[in-house]
């Protein structure tokens, strides 16, 4: 019976330890919330993994530092791009949504995508970083 305990009160030992982690210990990447000058993105590769979230899942935690990512642009209204998506302002074979970004632990990394013009030109962008815990 005290071996059960003493091996309960281990789990519940690491169980905090590992709950403690959470803000503190990881940046978050946030596509949630856009504000009206810019359009919503999706996050679609991080360090070369495919994310495959459903589309409510818009925060994602990570390790802290340098990442990765490639995010997709929703844009739900073409009328706005007048000429369709066009990504003249990359080379051949690269992709517009990628980018590094470098994060800390403890902040919220908003992120959404800047339509540069109505030729559907558009980039990932870091509108807002935070303290993870507001």
């Amino acid at each position: 019976m005290r071996k059960a305990i003493v091996i309960l009160g281990a789990l519940l030992f690491a169980t905090a330890a590992w709950a403690g982690e959470g803000l503190e210990s990881k940046g978050i990447l946030d596509f949630a919330e856009v504000p009206a000058e810019l359009v919503p993105a999706r996050l679609a590769v991080l360090d070369g993994n495919n994310i495959t979230a459903p589309p409510t899942e818009t925060s994602f935690w990570v390790e802290p530092g340098v990442h990765e990512i490639v995010v997709t642009a929703i844009i739900e209204d073409p009328m706005e791009l007048m000429g369709g998506i066009v990504n003249e302002h990359v080379g051949p074979g690269d992709d517009p949504g990628k980018t590094s970004i470098t994060v800390e632990a403890g902040k919220r990394y908003r992120i959404a995508a800047e339509v540069l013009n109505n030729m559907g030109k558009w980039q990932p962008v870091v509108w807002k970083v935070e303290d993870a815990k507001d």
